[in-house]
């Protein structure tokens, strides 16, 4: 927002400089993000009389005057013709400078001496064109600076006005914080304008109006048939005006300000926005059909040709300002081609609403159309503003445009504003602020911004003009703003150092991370939403639950909720094989999605894939094997064992569709499915185009959490590092295929003996020697003792007796040589 400092003094005695008070206007957080100085190129040009004006002595077309001004009088020659004794001119003395680098002389023109030059509004930058020099009015005193005398001096300070203080959009809103923050009265005076007035005056109120006896209900009616879009719709109708050029102040005013002056009717509704912040619109009142102005929704199929001279078709439901037969505006944003104000307008329509801003900002960036009435409807105007807008502006008109206007207004209010009482408690002030402020201080800041206190209910009522405040915290930061934010106290804020507590999970896909990452996987984010087709491949998976569609889909590929994190591990496989990118390790964690009873459910999952050439040792490069399903099983161990997962189980599993029948496996403690793992069955590979095979896992994060709590699970323990030596034996054994290596172990396990310290498989065997149906499994047992050093005697008998046990209990023979 961009205001002057000369139009602001007409409202505030300020008695600091442009600079001053921009710091002043930041520091109660209105910031001024630049100041421009106008008028600066001009210098040393004074207002001066002509005394005399004779004919050149060597030259036709030029001029010999003498001039007068408080230093005296001065002899300047002249090209221009259109001045004579008595005028009052700018008067450049020797030294002046003008814009454009332009500097003034004493100089001799065809043998005479001028001492000067007297100026046009060309040079001095007021026009672009003119017919001579420049003649001023001749109440201004001889002697004084130009700039001053004419009012071109000035300051343009730019304001930046956050979204919640539409107030501050117009110069009397700024005026109204300027004072506030000065401890100042605002000057709003009531004298009308002169009728051929050269400066601009106060805002006025309707005592300087001069109406015509003709009662305003019989020239025009208003009907609102959208109450809940238009709150409040005033109207005038003033005859007779004169439309024609604004007078040079009204110009200025707004060129400064960056408005296009067009004429003085439109140019007064410009004015009196930026004076006031309330967009006003005049009509050419001859044009509106049947004299009625109805505040509707717009039809199918109706249009509008607006003042830009854009034809524009109307969606059903745009809110418009019609006559009895067409719209005549888009209401709140800009006016209609139809009946704009032209040079042959006789009498006018003047309006002034409130119209409820969300529709206003969703109307206007429907039809791409952002104008200076809109941005002020958009973010909210003063309602009880309204009347005085249009008061003042038919004034104007009245005096500027030799206007006469109808006796009274329109003002159709179907749900008056009520004033919001906000529940204030004094002693808040100073908990947040940590000031020591008294209740005498905290009122007399808000008394300064025009608030109202209503002690017997304990509530302050803020003026109808500041529509930002709607609770008691909002009336604690005017305080802050009116006392100083430099006078709030310094501290230093209290921190507690604590440990950070993690939940279980967190610990869990920490340490899970942690171990991936070091073994060279690569972690990747995809997205929760995925294709119908992608999770498909999960859907006959034996505990599959219903997928979760979304309603609103960005695209087809983002369609559903992810049930697993294996479809976008999967999609990152294609992605990188199409990019010859082979050798793979990846893993993601994060949340899946499924349905229990129709009820959503949100899990967390840690999933990981491999595929291409293993790992070295060193685990720098790749090897020249590839993976295979023994990798990922060791990865599983591992991680396992990182998480302290004790007695766990992998069980073969056939049933898993997306997984190859004989080479899948899930995770069981005490019975409880924690994850799987396994290799991708090959006809989810063929769907998905997958080149290579590629093994998978998925871990049930929160089931693994539980088990810390309810099976003692995740708990690391400690034993003495043994002090005496071990000694181990091995043995082959010839059992039935169907006999996994965990029975091996349970089987030796069960029988309790003490001494057997751990159990390990080195080798299987199928084939020659080996009956059909069975298979060779070579076990190594270590045995030791914690009290002392064993014998062979010791171990052979033990040995012996783990044999003839598990030839018992699982039909097991002893391979011979």
């Amino acid at each position: 927002m961009k205001i002057t400092y000369n139009w602001l003094k007409e409202y505030v005695d300020i008695d600091v400089s442009p600079h001053e008070l921009a710091d002043k206007l930041t520091m109660i957080g209105l910031e001024v993000e630049s100041i421009e100085e106008l008028g600066k190129d001009i210098k040393g040009v004074v207002v001066a009389e002509i005394i005399s004006k004779e004919k050149h002595p060597n030259a036709d077309r030029l001029s010999f005057c003498k001039v007068k001004t408080d230093k005296g009088v001065h002899e300047i020659v002249c090209g221009a013709n259109n001045m004579n004794a008595g005028d009052f001119v700018a008067l450049a003395l020797p030294g002046a400078t003008l814009p454009k680098g332009i500097k003034i002389e004493k100089t001799k023109i065809r043998g005479v001496t001028s001492e000067g030059m007297m100026c046009s509004e060309v040079e001095l930058g007021l026009k672009d064109t003119s017919e001579g020099i420049m003649i001023l009015q001749k109440d201004l005193t001889l002697g004084e600076d130009i700039t001053k005398a004419l009012g071109i001096k000035d300051f343009i300070l730019d304001v930046n006005v956050t979204p919640n203080r539409p107030d501050c959009l117009s110069i009397i809103g700024i005026a109204r914080e300027a004072a506030a923050a000065l401890n100042k009265q605002m000057q709003v005076s009531i004298l009308p304008l002169q009728a051929v007035s050269s400066k601009p005056a106060p805002a006025s109120s309707k005592q300087g109006l001069q109406e015509i006896d003709k009662p305003i209900k019989d020239l025009i009616s208003v009907e609102i048939d959208e109450p809940e879009l238009c709150h409040r719709y005033t109207a005038r109708v003033i005859e007779d005006v004169t439309v024609k050029e604004s007078p040079d102040w009204l110009k200025k005013r707004l060129t400064s300000l960056g408005i296009r002056p067009i004429n003085n009717i439109v140019d007064i509704t410009n004015y009196v926005m930026l004076e006031y912040g309330q967009p006003l619109h005049a009509f050419d009142y001859d044009k509106i059909a049947d004299k009625k102005i109805v505040v509707r929704k717009s039809k199918k199929g109706e249009g509008i040709t607006t003042l830009d001279s854009v034809k524009m078709a109307l969606d059903e439901g745009v809110l418009v300002i019609a006559d009895s037969k067409t719209p005549v505006a888009l209401g709140g944003i800009m006016g209609g081609e139809g009946s704009e104000v032209a040079s042959n307008t006789k009498n006018i329509l003047l309006e002034s609403a409130y119209f409820e801003p969300a529709n206003i900002r969703k109307t206007s960036k429907a039809i791409g159309l952002s104008t200076e009435s809109s941005y002020r409807f958009e973010r909210g105007i003063d309602i009880d503003g309204v009347p005085k807008a249009l008061n003042r502006a038919a004034e104007l008109i009245s005096i500027l445009a030799d206007g006469k206007a109808a006796k009274g207004f329109i003002d159709e209010y179907p749900k008056p504003h009520k004033p919001l009482n906000i529940k204030f408690r004094s002693k808040k002030v100073n908990e947040i602020l940590g000031t020591n402020l008294e209740e005498k201080d905290i009122e007399i800041c808000l008394a300064r911004l025009g608030f109202s206190f209503d002690k017997p209910t304990g509530t302050v009522v803020p003026p109808c003009f500041r529509v930002d405040m709607k609770i008691e915290t909002d009336l604690i930061e005017e305080i802050a703003r009116m006392n100083g934010y430099d006078n709030i106290p310094l501290t230093i804020p209290k921190a507690e150092l604590s440990s950070i507590i993690k939940a279980d999970k967190e610990i869990v896909i920490d340490k899970i991370k942690g171990f991936l990452v070091n073994n060279g996987f690569f972690e990747s984010i995809n997205y929760s939403f995925i294709s119908h087709e992608l999770s498909g491949i999960l859907d006959d998976r034996q505990d599959a639950s219903p997928t979760i569609k979304l309603l609103n889909p960005l695209s087809e590929e983002q369609s559903v909720m992810r049930k697993s994190l294996i479809p976008g591990l999967l999609s990152n496989l294609k992605y990188n094989i199409n990019h010859k990118n082979l050798d793979l390790r990846l893993f993601e964690t994060g949340p899946v999605f499924n349905q229990k009873d129709n009820i959503p459910e949100e899990k967390t999952f840690v999933s990981g894939l491999i595929s291409g050439l293993r790992m070295s040792e060193q685990g720098l490069i790749w090897g020249k094997d590839y993976v295979d399903f023994f990798d990922m099983k060791g990865i599983m161990e591992n991680i396992l064992g990182i998480i302290d997962i004790k007695d766990f189980a992998f069980e073969p599993k056939k049933d898993i569709s997306y997984l190859h029948p004989g080479r899948a496996c899930s995770i069981a403690v005490n019975k409880i499915n924690i994850g799987i793992f396994g290799e991708i069955h090959p006809s989810v590979a063929d769907k998905l185009d997958l080149k290579q095979p590629a093994y998978v896992f998925e871990l049930y994060i929160d089931k693994i959490a539980g088990l810390f709590d309810n099976l003692g699970q995740g708990q690391k323990t400690f034993k003495q590092i043994p002090c005496y030596p071990s000694i181990v034996r091995d043995i082959a054994l010839i059992i039935d295929n169907k006999v996994s290596f965990r029975e091996l172990a349970d089987a030796i396990i069960s029988m309790d003996i003490k001494l057997v310290e751990d159990v390990k498989v080195f080798d299987v065997y199928y084939g020659k020697n080996i009956p059909e149906g069975k298979k060779s499994v070579a076990l190594r047992l270590i045995y030791r003792s914690d009290e002392r050093t064993l014998t062979d005697d010791d171990v052979n008998t033990i040995h012996n007796d783990v044999i003839d046990k598990l030839m018992k209990k699982i039909g097991a023979e002893i391979r011979g040589i």
